[in-house]
């Protein structure tokens, strides 16, 4: 699935449309937001690299990007939705609970966190309610059956 195809699928299982402001944590370049912003939605992100960082406000000088690590994600800045496409390389499990905690507190609307390791769902659905997520779904990745994309309401 290409950017443009993954950006269309968050947007249609959150149901979100054009001016709906999306936040995503290690967003890199900004190439998962590029088609959303194509389309009339509000993007911003945060990235360890902050050559990526420049690449992505070149490609969206409009957008709301910030060089930094996932762990300084500030909730206090609010968006409709946040996403996060890069659990499955996460470590540290505590960690990511603080950082999905942070990201929930930012989200006014949902939350989606993509390519999850399968045996890592029990995980997730634990640490979702302990932070009072609402409606979280899951679904196998269509590229691999051994991963998972998390929706969840705030």
């Amino acid at each position: 699935m290409d950017f443009l195809q993954l950006a269309e699928h968050v947007a249609e299982t959150l149901d979100i449309g054009p001016g709906t402001r999306v936040f995503e944590v290690n967003c890199g370049d900004g190439a998962f937001l590029l088609p959303l912003h194509q389309n009339g939605y509000i993007v911003g992100g945060i990235d360890g690299d902050p050559d990526a960082i420049e690449r992505a406000i070149e490609s969206m000088p409009d957008g709301l990007f910030q060089a930094g690590m996932a762990s300084a994600l500030d909730p206090a800045v609010p968006w409709d939705v946040v996403v996060w496409r890069s659990f499955a390389a996460a470590a540290d499990l505590d960690s990511m609970r603080g950082l999905m905690a942070r990201m929930f507190a930012k989200a006014t609307h949902a939350i989606a966190i993509l390519d999850v390791p399968d045996e890592r769902r029990a995980w997730m659905l634990h640490a979702l309610a302990e932070i009072g997520a609402h409606a979280i779904q899951f679904e196998t990745t269509p590229t691999a059956s051994t991963m998972v994309n998390v929706f969840a309401r705030v």
